[in-house]
């Protein structure tokens, strides 16, 4: 009977011990994941951060307590704002934001850990971005945003001019490091849009006298060039033309020549025969002497 008693007072004691251990082990060890850090926090304030994933250890409950913070980059969108160009335009813009926890410490003493903290630094970003919004724009002029000449597009400028105004403070202020903004919309006022399509009408006038003067020009300098060969190559054909007759007159006088000189009856004969047929056509009547030349060819023999 001893035995079987003690080994159940062993087994308690294990099993309390164990059970013991279980619960100071879950009231003060922080397992840390990697994306994570967990703030530890003492009667309430922020104490320190354990940012190495891993194994860490804080007092249990009520001393020490532990927050879990995402470090993963987020993207806000915020709202539309009505805001003033330099040049007195009024646009709405809307810009988004990604961000995420850059010093853990900063963020929980300045959003807290209670409730939605990433809503809570979204709040703070939006009035950031709203007055750094209003004054970057204010200094620029709405063909910086909105023109069909890609020379004055300054959309990136603007863009990193709002990241250099919003950055430092979101970082020095409240622990968020803002890693990229960008103008996700520009709209207008119902009142400004038939304003801007005029302006954008008469800039694509403009363009369209500038290429048409150009293409007028250019035209005129084709047909200058184009009537100055074509005078040059009428002018090198009518030189090779006049060659041609010549030789071919010289080849046909010494053609003419030759057969004079061989047989002048025969010569005579085949020119009257020449100057006939280019007299007499199919309906010619002439009433001439046939006793004259080339005429008395007609003669029977």
């Amino acid at each position: 009977m001893g035995d079987p008693l003690r080994m159940q007072r062993w087994l308690r004691a294990v099993v309390g011990s164990l059970a013991l251990a279980a619960i100071f082990f879950n009231a003060t060890a922080v397992v840390v994941r990697e994306g994570q850090v967990v703030m530890i926090t003492r009667f309430g304030r922020p104490l320190r951060a354990a940012i190495q994933p891993g194994l860490h250890w804080k007092l249990p409950w009520p001393i020490d307590g532990a927050a879990l913070l995402d470090m993963r980059r987020r993207v806000y969108e915020t709202g539309h704002t009505e805001m003033l160009t330099r040049d007195k335009k009024n646009i709405i813009a809307r810009t988004f934001v990604v961000w995420r926890i850059g010093d853990p410490l900063t963020f929980t003493q300045a959003i807290g850990i209670s409730g939605d903290t990433a809503a809570g630094a979204e709040g703070k970003l939006d009035g950031l971005l709203t007055n750094a919004a209003i004054g970057t724009l204010g200094g620029h002029d709405l063909s910086a945003l909105v023109s069909t000449n890609p020379a004055d597009l300054q959309v990136d400028q603007i863009e990193s001019e709002l990241l250099a105004s919003t950055a430092p403070v979101a970082q020095r202020n409240y622990g968020v490091t803002v890693e990229q903004i960008r103008l996700e919309r520009i709209a207008l006022p119902e009142e400004n849009v038939r304003a801007v399509f005029d302006q954008m009408r008469a800039e694509r006038r403009q363009f369209a006298a500038k290429y048409e003067a150009e293409g007028d020009l250019e035209a005129s300098r084709i047909r200058s060039e184009a009537m100055l060969e074509a005078a040059h190559i009428r002018a090198k054909a009518d030189e090779e033309a006049a060659r041609i007759r010549g030789e071919s007159a010289a080849e046909i006088a010494k053609t003419y020549a030759d057969a004079h000189r061989v047989d002048p009856e025969l010569y005579r004969f085949t020119r009257s025969l020449d100057s006939l047929s280019k007299v007499v056509g199919g309906n010619t009547s002439l009433i001439l002497r046939t006793d004259s030349e080339p005429f008395s060819l007609l003669q029977s023999k």
